[in-house]
């Protein structure tokens, strides 16, 4: 049997027994008209306001970019970015769709969390669903990328699911363990506590409705922006 000498090989024993959810059955055969399958050529709503109210950041890094479509979009405002996703179904239905729009973004078809990044590389990190799929001790590596990856002073956004919408597991990160969860409800107070220490807070609220040309209308959805600390 293998053994634990370090936090290394603890999370490699943790991940054999809850491993990554993988969505390349629905990037694939596209069974569910998710908003993201359904208008995958179409950013976030908050994404947007973010790049019309902020100083436009020069390199981003999109965690669990799904099909591109956040990360396209950011290209085509001018961004040089980063976008990596666990299945290798969406990456190449991504990099499809970046030649249509004829936009260059770098896919990368791997684990966030196995893969080699420019430290301080980065201005603005975006996760529009990859947060809330990590089991909790992969949240800590996550904290952990994301000092490595943002420059300080640099913007973290952020959506995932909200607690009390019905929308995903409401447990705590012991009781976590205890079942089968493939995606993970927050509340506001969590959400600060656990990104506090690193960011300061701009704003957590619900994903809005009515903004045309956007992913909208998701209130079962937080969306945050947070600012790393200098």
């Amino acid at each position: 049997m293998p053994n634990i000498n370090n936090i290394v090989d603890l999370y490699d024993m943790l991940d054999a027994r809850f491993p990554s959810a993988s969505f390349n059955w629905m990037y694939a055969d596209r069974p569910r008209q998710a908003p993201f399958i359904a208008q995958n050529e179409l950013p976030d709503e908050n994404l947007a306001e973010f790049l019309e109210t902020c100083p436009m950041p020069a390199r981003a890094l999109e965690l669990g970019c799904g099909e591109g479509r956040n990360a396209i979009y950011m290209a085509g405002r001018g961004m040089e970015v980063t976008a990596i996703d666990l299945s290798p179904v969406a990456i190449n239905h991504a990099r499809k769709l970046a030649r249509k729009r004829k936009t260059n973004v770098e896919f990368l078809a791997k684990n966030i969390f196995q893969i080699d990044l420019e430290h301080h590389g980065y201005d603005f990190v975006y996760d529009s669903g990859c947060f809330h799929h990590l089991t909790p001790h992969r949240r800590l590596s996550y904290l952990d990328l994301l000092e490595y990856a943002l420059v300080p002073g640099g913007y973290f956004g952020l959506t995932c699911f909200a607690w009390g919408e019905n929308c995903a597991d409401e447990v705590d990160d012991w009781a976590f363990y205890d079942g089968r969860h493939v995606g993970a409800a927050f509340t506001e107070e969590r959400l600060r506590d656990f990104f506090g220490g690193m960011f300061d807070m701009i704003y957590i609220r619900k994903c809005r409705d009515g903004i045309p040309g956007t992913i909208q209308g998701l209130e079962f959805m937080w969306a945050c922006l947070f600012r790393k600390k200098l």
